[in-house]
């Protein structure tokens, strides 16, 4: 999964559960920013439905290792990890970028959908004019008198 970081847990000297400490240049890596969630899996991770994670608020600190996440020992027992562990780090997607998301999808399929529509529906129109137009030219010469008839 793009925006996914490896890195090893490691005990908080402050825990604070529900609070993680990275190095400031993960966050950017991940594409979150300060104090936004992040969700924590066990390594290697296969993201789905099914994937056991923690969520945590993520804040940079440049006292921390790139290569650690500072975490609660309340968090780590969540997690089912240890200390020196690696983990799968992602930023979680809120339900509202998720909804966002999804209506500009179906916004999409629905716009495509209706150029197609629209496309069809001007053809058979074309053709339907061509065929009224072709049965009007011919009733027109079948009813219009010709100088040579007598009026009607």
């Amino acid at each position: 999964m793009e925006g996914t970081v490896t890195l090893k847990v490691k005990v908080r000297t402050f825990p604070s559960k529900g609070r993680a400490r990275v190095h400031e240049t993960v966050l950017p890596m991940i594409g979150a920013k300060e104090g936004e969630a992040l969700l924590l899996a066990q390594y290697p991770t296969e993201w789905d439905k099914k994937t056991k994670t923690v969520a945590v608020t993520g804040y940079g600190d440049t006292m921390v290792d790139k290569s650690l996440i500072m975490l609660s020992p309340e968090d780590i027992a969540a997690l089912g990890v240890a200390e020196g562990d690696t983990i799968s780090v992602i930023r979680k997607v809120t339900w509202t970028e998720m909804v966002t998301k999804g209506a500009a999808k179906a916004g999409g399929a629905v716009k495509e959908g209706a150029v197609k529509a629209g496309g069809t529906v001007k053809e058979g129109a074309t053709k339907a004019g061509k065929t009224v137009e072709k049965g009007a030219k011919d009733v027109v010469g079948k009813v219009t008198p010709k100088k040579e008839d007598k009026e009607l």
